[in-house]
């Protein structure tokens, strides 16, 4: 039997007889292995039992309800028992203290009251403009040189058109200075196109529409008649009618 599937793995393959010997001696050895190796996982089976589901279920719900006695436990620990002890105190009723008024002390706001001099916003100078709080030389250059160009401030709200000039600040300017005199009024009959357009409410060309209207029409009888001009609105001509004679 052995010579003859020698001689057929010869002829199949093309093995010499030891090679054919070879190849048959391993393919034994093999086929031993295998059977050895099923016979071992059998024995090992029959000898290690396998836990069943059975007992897997078993298993965790004993861990279930160990953790779940673990969470009870913790949640009935009550931490404020271990916290010190508070203690209250009655609280004091606070205590006010009032300073009764003298006759000195009415006496020197009367005094302050009366330090506070009001004074003529057409005629200040610029040193007395600095000694209002938020007016620095700037500041008071400006509002002497914007006065110069009007004539005159007609009203304290003209002090919202000098540049850079804060509510607060004109707040406090208007308390120690007022208009207490007239302002310079515009020759509007008899002044120069050059006069005329020097003033802040008048451009170059509204100056000479004027001077145009009177060589045409004859001098303005009243300011009003300025309003017979197109170019002059309702707003320019309520600016400029404190400056009209």
């Amino acid at each position: 039997m052995l010579k003859y599937l020698t001689n057929a793995i010869s002829r199949a393959i093309g093995f010499t007889k030891t090679e054919s010997r070879g190849t048959l001696v391993l393919i034994f050895v093999i086929f031993i292995s295998f059977l050895l190796m099923n016979w071992g996982i059998s024995r090992y089976k029959n000898t290690v039992p396998l836990a069943t589901d059975t007992t897997a279920l078993q298993w965790m719900d004993e861990v279930q309800a160990s953790i779940e006695i673990k969470k009870e436990k913790e949640s009935k620990f009550d931490k404020t028992v271990y916290l010190p002890v508070k203690k209250e105190y009655p609280k004091k009723k606070a205590t006010k203290t009032f300073k009764r008024s003298t006759l000195s002390d009415e006496g020197e706001k009367e005094n302050e009251v009366a330090k506070i001099e009001i004074k003529d916003l057409n005629t200040a100078t610029a040193e007395e403009l600095q000694l209002v709080r938020g007016i620095g030389p700037a500041y008071s250059e400006r509002i002497v040189k914007y006065r110069n160009l009007l004539g005159g401030y007609a009203d304290t709200t003209q002090l919202k058109e000098v540049y850079g000039l804060e509510p607060e600040t004109i707040n406090e300017l208007t308390k120690h200075f007022q208009i207490q005199s007239e302002v310079n009024a515009i020759e509007i009959n008899s002044d120069s196109l050059k006069v005329l357009a020097k003033h802040p409410y008048i451009s170059y060309d509204l100056a000479r529409i004027i001077l145009n209207y009177r060589q045409q029409h004859g001098d303005f009888k009243a300011p009003i008649e300025l309003r017979k001009i197109k170019a002059i609105d309702e707003r320019t001509f309520l600016r400029l009618k404190p400056y009209l004679k």
